[in-house]
């Protein structure tokens, strides 16, 4: 029984030993005896600078139509593109053509206030006969000479007529106060002033801002005939131009009002533009459920160089600090 005893404490001995010899082996900086702790590698600190990246187009700061509002003959063309205008400049002229100049005088004598006023005056000339029977007839009443409801008729008969007249006289202010109205709408697109009743034989399209041509409609030549035309001219503000790109939800979360960014452009290699973030939308591009979310982003570019053009693609870079 004591042998039993001592043989198993013997073996109990032993596993300890092993045991303590297997967890000196695996625990860290732990070596054999007369080597060198064991040390493990520490993970540098991720960097702090992070970057937002996606695609912008270019657009100018401001842009302005102008229309060709009648029927014409280009008779001389200076606006160019690329040229540099000033506000109230001549870009084309053109002479109206003559069912152009009949319809500019339709607008300025509408016929119908013309009916309104003859009809006026027709009632007018109602009232006064109207007006006489009645003070005959409440004479005769009084002397008991004619009937009562004779009275009354030519009484209802002139109420009936006071109230048409009435509403004819606010129709008539109406039409009037529209063709005021309508004249001074013709006197801008035709950039002159109709205070005189007379149409001028030919027209100016003028520019409606400072700026730069950036488009001409490649029908505007001089001696062409053209129907009213929308858009024959875009003037626009070239400096500073907006960049308007759109970025996924979770970097559009980071951007915020003037933080800086770099652009750089596939069509002009090497160089670099700086940037500034002016407008961050609220409501996504998509709102469709199963479709990812991107938020438009404006930015202003200073450009006094004139190097950036109209509907150029860039590339922006902003950079965050986490």
């Amino acid at each position: 029984m004591c042998k039993q005893a001592l043989g198993r404490s013997k073996w109990a001995a032993l596993g300890g030993w092993m045991l303590a010899i297997y967890l000196g082996l695996c625990s860290p900086g732990a070596g054999l005896a007369g080597e060198a702790p064991v040390t493990r590698a520490i993970a540098p600190p991720l960097s702090v600078e992070s970057e937002i990246i996606f695609n912008g187009k270019l657009s100018c700061s401001l842009k302005r139509r102008i229309d060709m509002p009648f029927k014409g003959i280009i008779t001389s063309l200076q606006g160019r593109s690329g040229q540099r205008v000033e506000k109230g400049s001549s870009l084309a002229t053109y002479r109206l053509a003559p069912e152009a100049r009949l319809l500019i005088q339709q607008r300025l004598s509408p016929p119908q206030i013309a009916e309104m006023e003859v009809r006026r005056l027709e009632m007018d000339r109602l009232m006064v006969p109207m007006t006489s029977k009645q003070r005959e007839l409440t004479q005769l009443v009084q002397k008991k000479l004619a009937p009562t409801q004779s009275l009354a008729q030519i009484n209802h008969e002139i109420e009936v007529l006071q109230k048409e007249k009435k509403t004819l006289d606010g129709s008539l202010q109406k039409a009037r106060q529209l063709a005021q109205q309508d004249r001074e709408v013709l006197a801008d697109l035709l950039g002159t002033s109709l205070s005189s009743g007379q149409i001028p034989w030919e027209v100016n399209l003028k520019s409606p801002i400072n700026g730069y041509v950036i488009w001409v409609n490649p029908e505007m030549r001089e001696g062409a005939e053209l129907p009213p035309m929308p858009g024959v001219f875009q003037v626009g503000v070239m400096d500073p131009m907006l960049l308007r790109g759109q970025a996924f939800e979770i970097e559009a979360l980071q951007v915020r009002i003037g933080q800086l960014a770099e652009l750089t452009l596939d069509a002009l290699p090497g160089k670099k533009f700086q940037a500034k973030v002016t407008r961050i939308s609220w409501s996504s591009v998509n709102t469709a459920p199963d479709q990812p979310a991107y938020y438009e982003i404006e930015l202003e570019v200073p450009n006094p160089g004139l190097d950036l053009k109209e509907g150029l693609k860039a590339r922006i870079v902003l950079r965050k600090s986490e």
